[in-house]
Parts: structure tokens; sequence; C-alpha cells
């Protein structure tokens, strides 16, 4: 009975392999079928072209033997001296040689269009497509460069830079589509020249900008790109290969991750990007946590590479869940077939081992580009080494990549099997392109500090409305607040004979009116460019602190200068009564006084 089953068994795993074979020589076939047919058109029609050239070619060489024989009968007739006769041989002549030209004509027409057609009907000669690949190759170069030369804070995200970027992300899917021959790269280039034509165009327009002169100049480009691949043979018998839409053929309850083969690394490549920019926003939300006291930490409200530049990669993400593809999951499928009478063991092993996984990777990144604890900084926090790693972040890295291990991976791997090979390999493309972009602008240059991130050049030729003044105003006012009460923390908390957790309610509550603050009037939304214009023109603001000795210098209290007498009554008179001054600095305020301390403070 058992060897029966056994059988049963083998016989079930030799009809699954033979079903993989199969399923492996369909999709093998499918590729080299692509374009088949249009490439055997061509190939039949270059071959009845030269047959004709050849039958062209047969018809003038008779042609030429009757206008000799003409000739000769008009020679005869010559030397009969018969005037009709000489006539009608020379008028026969004439027919002749005109009908003979004609063939002659006609033969190197038919030759040249067969010579035309065998050019074309080889499949790897792109002509002319390949300068404009070269092209697309080089403008996308260009733009990551000027990227990498240009400061993410003094970048601006004007609508000609965001078309640039537009441009060069059809270029990359374009320059794809040369490579692989896709039949679809000939409308997809005609679009993206109509986009490029008319979007700018309409923009001024609408703005009005619009000069006929500048126009025309930017368009030349893509009205040849309209008008080549519309008109021209080589683009037409050069890109025939189909670009397949159909599904992924693959099993739901038996689906197995395929961990060879450029699949593979096209799509750890996009999880490297993709989850670089969700780990910052990630990030920011264990920021907001901290800051609302749900968790325990410190974070820098100033920072703009986390609140400001949303889209900024932190690699340190994008690498962990890379890692995760790797090596964690494999791991967590080995642990839950070694440990299957113990499946809580499994998880439980797992969850530790992604835990020490991304401690490593934090610890790792810390001492490389953290040494100084500018970006972060944990000497606080419990269970830390070096200030780099803590046991709080350890247990919420380790949640977060269990949670990537166990459900999300495996199903974003599910479902992107789903998505055929063409169609996946373009959503890649444009993953990479926009990765580029975002890496050359904000990686390649980092910021240095991040109470220095804000550019204080004034440009004296841009002006701004009064609303828009009194509003990048208000910001700047904000941000400086922001900045004092973050450098007040750091005066109290390093001080001995002062205790930060007395006040820390009421300078957070200052944070929180100053987030209201912001959310009421918009000032989150302002363009970078005005409020930096706006900036500048403050000449009384001044963030750039030499050291803490500054601060200290402005915050020790300091004696009053004699007044006379006459003002200081009514200075007297104007300034706030005291609340209790002996009261307040004996103990806390009760907590009801505490709750309206933030609304007081702001």
């Amino acid at each position: 009975m058992s060897d029966r089953k056994d059988t049963e068994v083998t016989n079930a795993a030799k009809q699954e392999k033979l079903k993989k074979l199969e399923a492996a020589e369909r999709s093998i076939d499918n590729s080299f079928k692509t374009g088949k047919a249009d490439r055997a058109r061509i190939t039949r029609r270059a071959q009845l072209d030269a047959a004709e050239a050849v039958a062209m070619a047969g018809i003038a060489m008779e042609a030429d033997e009757v206008a000799d024989e003409a000739a000769r009968i008009t020679v005869i007739a010559e030397r009969s001296k018969d005037r009709e006769n000489i006539k009608r041989a020379r008028k026969r002549e004439r027919e002749a040689r005109k009908q003979a030209n004609a063939d002659h004509r006609a033969a190197t027409q038919s030759a040249r269009q067969a010579y035309e057609a065998i050019k074309y009907s080889a499949p790897n000669k792109m002509g002319f497509m390949r300068v404009v690949q070269v092209i697309f190759a080089i403008h996308i170069v260009l733009v990551l460069l000027s990227l990498v030369v240009t400061s993410r804070n003094t970048v601006v995200y004007s609508n000609a830079n965001i078309l640039t970027w537009i441009m060069c992300i059809l270029e990359g899917v374009a320059f794809w589509l040369f490579v692989n021959r896709y039949k679809v790269a000939r409308p997809f280039v005609i679009g993206m020249g109509v986009f490029g034509l008319l979007a700018p165009t309409i923009y001024s327009f609408a703005t009005g900008t619009f000069s006929p002169f500048e126009s025309v100049l930017d368009s030349v480009w893509y009205i040849f790109l309209i008008l080549y691949f519309t008109l021209s043979k080589r683009v037409r018998s050069t890109l025939v290969n189909d670009f397949s839409e159909q599904d992924g053929d693959i099993d739901t309850d038996e689906f197995e991750i395929n961990r060879t083969g450029w699949p593979f690394i096209r799509n750890l490549i996009c999880y490297f990007i993709v989850f670089s920019v969700l780990g910052h926003w990630m990030e920011a939300a264990m920021c907001q946590l901290i800051r609302l006291g749900l968790v325990k930490g410190e974070y820098d409200p100033t920072n703009t590479m986390l609140w400001r530049d949303w889209l900024y990669p932190f690699p340190m993400e994008g690498m962990a869940v890379v890692l995760i593809a790797v090596l964690l999951y494999p791991l967590y499928q080995w642990l839950k077939k070694r440990f299957a009478d113990k499946v809580w063991l499994a998880y439980v092993l797992s969850f530790l081992a992604n835990a020490l996984t991304c401690s490593l990777i934090e610890f790792t990144s810390g001492i490389i580009i953290n040494a100084d604890h500018q970006l972060w900084d944990y000497s606080d926090m419990f269970l830390n080494i070096m200030g780099q790693v803590c046991l709080q972040n350890a247990l919420a890295f380790g949640a977060a990549a269990s949670i990537i291990t166990w459900f999300v991976y495996p199903m974003m791997e599910r479902y992107l099997a789903r998505i055929p090979d063409d169609v996946m390999n373009v959503i890649a493309v444009v993953i990479f392109v926009i990765g580029g972009i975002l890496w050359s602008l904000y990686i390649i240059d980092p910021p240095e500090n991040h109470s220095e991130l804000i550019n204080y050049d004034i440009d004296e030729s841009t002006e701004l409305t009064d609303a828009e003044r009194d509003l990048a105003e208000t910001k700047v006012m904000v941000e400086l607040t922001r900045e004092m009460v973050r450098r007040l923390e750091d005066k109290i908390g390093g001080s001995q004979d002062m205790d930060l957790s007395l006040v820390q309610p009421q300078l957070d509550g200052i944070r929180g009116n100053l987030d209201v603050i912001e959310n009421t009037y918009g000032l989150g939304n302002l363009d970078t460019d005005e409020l930096t214009l706006v900036l500048n023109s403050l000449e009384e603001t001044d963030l750039s602190f030499s050291d803490s000795d500054a601060v200290s210098d402005e915050t020790e209290p300091k004696e009053p200068a004699a007044q006379p007498e006459s003002e200081a009554a009514p200075a007297a008179q104007e300034a706030p009564a005291p609340a209790e001054a002996p009261a307040s600095e004996a103990a806390p305020a009760p907590a009801e006084q505490q709750g309206d301390a933030p609304d007081q403070a702001a």
C-alpha cells in the first residue's frame, strides 16, 4: 500500500515537472515567434521585388536588341536611297530606342526598390533610429549629471524642469522599446513627440508667455520625431516585434518565487528604489509618534531632508527590503519547514533574525555616515550601542521587516508574476529613471546640517505680491521659532541645574500650535523659491549660530538697562504682570494648567 502511494507521489511530481517544462517551452516559442509574420512579409516582399527587378532587366535587354535591329534596318534603307523606306526605318528606330530607354528606367527603378527591400529586411539594422536612440540616452545622462551638480535646496521645481524629467522617463521607455524592436515603439515615439510639442505650448498660452520664435525652436526636435517615425520605411520594417500583453502563466495555489534570471534582479532593483522612498515616509510617521509622545525619542523638526523633500530616498530601508528578498525570506521558508511541528518557534526565530539584520544595517550605516551623530543619536535610549542603534528601534524595525517578510514580499511577487514580462519591463524602466532622478538630486549631494539648509542668497530682481510676502514672512517666523525651541531644549537638557521634563509639555505645545498655524494658512504649500527670496530679504533673521554658546549668551538673563523715569512708567503699564513667580518656580503647574500652557506659550 505504501509503495503504491509512493508511486503516485512520484508520478504526480513527474507530471508537475512536465507541466513546467511545457510552460517554459511555450514561453520560449512565443519569444521567438514575436514579429515573425512581419519579418516574413518583409522578406517575401524583398524576394518579389528582386524577381521583378531581374525580369525588368531581361525586358530592357530585349528592348536593346530590338533597338539595335531597328538601327541595322535604317542603315540598309539609307543604302537603298528610297526616301519612304528611310523615313519608316528611322521612325521605327526612334520608337524602339525610346522603348528601350523606358525599359531601362523601369529596370533601374525595380532594382532600386529590390535593394531597399533587401536592405530593410535585415532585422538588426536600425539606420537613423540608432542615432535617435543614442540622443535619448545622452539626454538622460546629461539631465542626471545636471541634477548631481544642483543642490536640492536651490533646484527649481518649475514646469520646464518637470517636463524635462517626464521626457527623460518617456525616452527611457522608448530606448527599451528600440532595443527589443517592438512595433509599439513607433506610435509611442510619435505620441511622445506630440506631447513634447503641445505641453509647453499650452502652458505658455495659459500663462501668457507664448513666443512664436521660441516655440518653434523648442519644437523642432519633436516635429522631426513625428515626421521621421510617421514616414520612414526603416522604422516600419525594423520595428516588427509584438508587444506581449498576455498575463503571466502561474498557478496561484502552488506559486513559487523564481529566484534566478533577469526578472528576479529587475524586481530587486524596483524594490530598492520604491522602498527607499516608502522608508522615508515610515521614518516621518515614526517622528510623528515621537512628537505625540506615544514613542520615546527625539526628532528634528527643521530637518528638511525629512519634512520638506518627501521623495528623498532612504537607502537603508531599500537595502533592508533587498536583504529580505535575498536572505530573510528564504530563511523564513526554511524555518517553517524545519520547525513544522512548532510553527510559533519559526516565527519567533524569523522575527529575531529580521530585527538583528535591520539593526546591523542601521549600525553599519551609522558608523559610515553618522559617526558624529548628525543624522540620529540614540545615546539616551535604553540599551543603545554607540548611539547608533537601540532596543526600541530594533523591535520596531524587526516588526516592520517581519510583516514584509511574512506577508508583503510574497504577495508582491505573486502579483508581479501575473503581469506580462514586456509590461513589467516597461514599468521597471520607468522606476529606474525616476530612481536615477531622485538619487542624482538628493543622495549624491547630501546635506551637511539641517539648520544650514535654508538658503539666504537674495535675488533682488524677483518681485512678490504683498500677500505672498506676508505668508512667506510668517513661514520664516514659524521656522525660526521651531529652531529656537529645539535649541532651548538642547540647552536645558544639557544643564545640570535645569530639568527638561518640567517644561517639555509646554515646548511640545508650542510645536503643536506652530503646526496649526501652518495648516490654517497653508504655509507648508508655499513655493520654495519664493520662500527663499523672502528669507533672504529678512536681514534680522539668522539661524547660523556658531555653537551652543551663542544660544546660551542669548538665553542668560541680563540686567535691564537704566531707563528714564518717564519711560519706565509706560513700560511698566504695558508689560504683563508676572504670574506668581515664586510658586511657579517652586513646583510644576497642575495638570489642568499644563493643558492650557501650550496655547499661552504660543
